[in-house]
């Protein structure tokens, strides 16, 4: 833990000498951004408890560009929070924060054909979606092949049998050529207290086909398990003012997921179940105007064991005004070999931009079928609707909007919520 925990302070220390140096020539560039959220929730249980909450959370943002270096900046991200009030019990977990990332990023300033960042950053390439304390460089070898590597410590296990032993490194190589294709492969190695915890290799593809038509494809192998986790394919297929999207997808959860007893993976316990589930539909758009679309979705969902077969059927409408100002519905069925997966839902919405002011409403409602679940319990819908309005000042730095929400669901009689968020952002 002390060596995680130097490597960041480490970082930081260099980040604060960079901001700390005289300047001297070209000018720094300073960003910060801070974003502060007071939350009001009041809640009616089906206990018939009243219980309420109070958080205030904090999140800062700093991007800082070194002006005696071109190409070197620096970037920072965290929150923080404090509970003002809690009637759930929780008193022994008040306040909590969490760093996002911090890193050192050196973009070469002339042919931007390399890249290194150094610190806590998060990582998304091929079959890595991780936060990590190490290294990153990217460079293009050659005009049409890019390839890209990274080393360090991963942050979700630093809870999981302490910190020693843990590692993370992977690389991806991607060859393509502007307008044709592009074709990429990817390594992903994981260690958790001393042992491999995941070990993947990916695969990416984009074709552009004549027509302006689009497949896109992505396939992940666990070298662990030896089994595949995931395929996923879409074609886009446009024609005048309308585009059809077909695609497929298979997850087999035991080889998509760790499912190694104290791994990192989330939802690890699907793993354990040896389901696999099929996804396969399509979606279609019409965009009558530039202004306009319709849409319809089908999904078909084909489970290996607990769930069977369910169909989802969703139709949508959206109008658009001035790109900002938007207003849509939404409504869908879902019919499944289960009574849980039996449910009506529908939706409407507006955001409505009246600079420097805005308003925002939401309305989601869900019945659900005799015999499901919920309706079992007494509950045979759920309803969510929020209304908010807010405002920008000070040339736009300054953003504050105020939101209520009102539920009610299987979960709870009543439930009350606002939000008071205040964003301000200072640059030079």
């Amino acid at each position: 833990m002390k060596l995680h925990k130097g490597f960041t302070l480490g970082v930081t220390m260099l980040a604060a000498a960079l901001l700390l140096a005289p300047v001297t020539g070209s000018a720094a560039s300073l960003g910060i951004t801070s974003d502060t959220i007071v939350r009001l929730y009041e809640r009616d249980d089906n206990g018939g408890r009243q219980r309420s909450l109070l958080p205030v959370y904090e999140f800062l943002r700093l991007d800082y560009t070194a002006p005696k270096t071109p190409g070197l900046s620096l970037h920072a991200y965290g929150w923080g929070r404090v509970n003002l009030r809690d009637d759930f019990g929780n008193a022994d977990d008040t306040a909590d924060g969490e760093l996002l990332y911090a890193y050192l990023d050196y973009l070469d300033p002339k042919n931007r054909d390399y890249q290194v960042r150094l610190g806590r950053q998060y990582i998304f390439e091929g079959v890595t979606r991780e936060s990590v304390d190490g290294v990153y460089v990217k460079t293009d070898l050659v005009p049409t092949v890019t390839a890209s590597a990274y080393a360090g410590f991963p942050v979700n296990v630093e809870d999981v049998k302490g910190r020693g032993g843990d590692w993370i490194y992977g690389a991806r190589v991607a060859q393509g050529i502007p307008g044709r294709y592009d074709v990429a492969l990817a390594y992903k190695h994981t260690g958790n207290h001393g042992s491999t915890d995941e070990q993947f290799l990916g695969a990416d593809v984009t074709l552009l086909l004549p027509a302006s038509i689009t497949l896109l494809g992505h396939t992940t192998w666990n070298l662990v398990t030896g089994g595949w986790g995931e395929h996923s394919y879409e074609l886009r297929l446009p024609f005048k003012a309308f585009e059809l999207r077909p695609f497929y997808q298979r997850y087999r959860y035991e080889d998509f997921l760790n499912r190694r007893p104290g791994g990192s993976a989330p939802f690890r316990f699907m793993s354990q179940l040896g389901e696999k589930v099929d996804i396969a539909g399509t979606e279609a758009f019409w965009y009558p105007a530039e202004n306009m679309e319709f849409g319809a979705r089908y999904k078909h969902y084909e489970y290996d064991k607990r769930y069977g077969a369910a169909d989802m059927y969703t139709v949508l409408a959206a109008v658009r005004r001035k790109i900002f100002s938007e207003v849509g519905v939404e409504f869908g069925r879902v019919e499944g070999d289960i009574a849980q997966n039996r449910y009506y839902l529908g939706r409407a919405y507006v955001y409505w931009d009246i600079a420097p002011a805005f308003v925002t409403a939401d309305v989601v409602y869900v019945n659900y079928d005799d015999g499901n679940v919920y309706s079992m319990y007494g509950k045979d819908s759920a309803f969510f609707a929020s209304v908010g309005a807010g405002r920008k000042f000070l040339d736009k730095a300054l953003n504050v909007k105020l939101s209520l929400d009102y539920s009610q669901d299987p979960y709870f009689d009543k439930d009350y919520r606002g939000t008071l968020a205040v964003s301000y952002a200072f640059g030079k």
